[in-house]
């Protein structure tokens, strides 16, 4: 282990070194990053992991710890192939959540056998399993039907092209489960990545999971969706809540910029996505194709009107693409402001980690001993987790 490229970041949480044995498992990329809670304060984890992106080996890891993140428990696989030895269709981008019961749901994306799509780790059928103590034992994965959309392949046969970046989150009307999908779609032979979101009716009643029922909100021409001269793409939403009960998300484009979109009613409606600026008439955030994400500081569902996200601050728009360099990234603090159209106002950007490049932050946040702690994918490689603790938000403006 080398103690001195964990410590880049200054993590003080340390989850999950690889130890590099592909003929055991593939466990040298480790993305989508999930740590989620129960009440009592045990924390869980589930991510996609494998040799390398989008490898034969690819699967879905689940990891817990009872002592509030201290230590975590050995990865056990719970969908996907685990070694290169053994290879079997590759799981993908799980979406992780807790009914009121107390049972574990972790829905993902099963590549099928044959069915390649637009890219073979994005064309898969939505399968999950379920378990009633704390993932020692897991329900036989089953399929849930996901609808066809204006765009999917020609062919029935094909599954879609799709992708959940975010864990669900009780935003949804009544406290539903709600998180937004990127669906990848090709329109008269050009790529098209636009966002639209998915409602969990029925998590509380622990259904099997072949009976999860799902609505579908913003499909098909109501997607949100970015065009630019580089790249049709407006992907991989988070989610957080205003204190005047709207939702607001934050997408990464192919533009230059993230761009945001607000919802009045609990996510099925969202306004034309706008470019993030620091306030209204202010400066734009640059930012490549790389994720942004965004949380809520109280808490991932608090709508406390304290948020912070993840930005690059840099972008050539001489350059020929969008997918340039991921390189340092910072953090911006913000509030909300009530009387504004951008809705929360931010700070200037904080470094957060000066790697030169590969910053690619696929990440989740929970509250610990009632702190903020951003739990991130160092490099794709180490999974870390860091408390966000107020020196980030130095400088912020009050709410208003």
């Amino acid at each position: 282990m080398n103690e001195s490229d964990i410590r880049v970041s200054k993590p003080d949480y340390i989850v999950f070194v690889p130890k590099n044995r592909p003929d055991e498992r593939g466990d040298s990329y480790n993305d989508h990053f999930q740590v989620f809670d129960k009440p009592d304060g045990r924390l869980f984890a589930a991510w996609t992991q494998a040799s390398r992106e989008g490898d034969q080996d690819q699967h879905i890891a689940f990891s817990r710890s009872t002592d509030k993140g201290a230590t975590w428990s050995t990865p056990t696989v719970l969908a996907g192939s685990e070694c290169g030895l053994r290879p079997r269709p590759i799981a993908s981008w799980q979406q992780p959540m807790v009914s009121s019961s107390g049972r574990i749901y972790v829905l993902y994306n099963q590549q099928i056998e044959g069915k390649h799509g637009l890219h073979h780790q994005h064309c898969g059928l939505m399968f999950g399993r379920c378990s009633d103590d704390d993932g020692e034992t897991w329900s036989e994965p089953e399929n849930i039907p996901m609808p066809r959309m204006q765009y999917d392949h020609p062919d029935p046969s094909m599954p879609p092209d799709w992708c959940n970046w975010q864990r669900p989150l009780r935003l949804g009307k009544s406290g539903k489960y709600l998180v937004a999908m990127t669906r990848h779609a090709a329109i008269e032979g050009r790529r098209r990545n636009a966002t639209q979101f998915l409602q969990f009716e029925n998590i509380d009643d622990d259904p099997a999971v072949r009976d999860i029922d799902i609505s579908w909100f913003s499909c098909n021409e109501k997607v949100l969706a970015v065009d630019s001269k580089f790249c049709n793409i407006c992907e991989e939403a988070s989610l957080v809540k205003l204190p005047d009960g709207r939702l607001f998300t934050l997408m990464r484009t192919g533009a230059g910029y993230p761009y945001w979109s607000v919802s009045s009613d609990d996510g099925q409606n969202w306004t034309a996505p706008k470019a993030l600026l620091d306030r209204d008439g202010g400066t734009p955030y640059l930012h490549p194709v790389s994720p942004c994400p965004m949380y809520d500081w109280k808490g991932t569902e608090a709508g406390s009107g304290y948020y912070f996200a993840m930005v690059h601050n840099t972008f050539d728009f001489s350059a020929d693409t969008a997918w340039q360099n991921r390189g340092p990234l910072h953090l911006i603090a913000g509030t909300f402001q009530s009387a504004a159209d951008q809705p929360i106002w931010f700070a200037p950007p904080k470094l957060f980690i000066d790697r030169p490049k590969g910053n690619s932050f696929y990440t989740s946040s929970t509250q610990v001993n009632g702190k903020c702690v951003l739990w991130y994918n160092d490099k794709k490689y180490y999974l870390l987790g860091k408390v966000i603790d107020d020196s980030w938000f130095e400088g912020i403006l009050p709410i208003t």
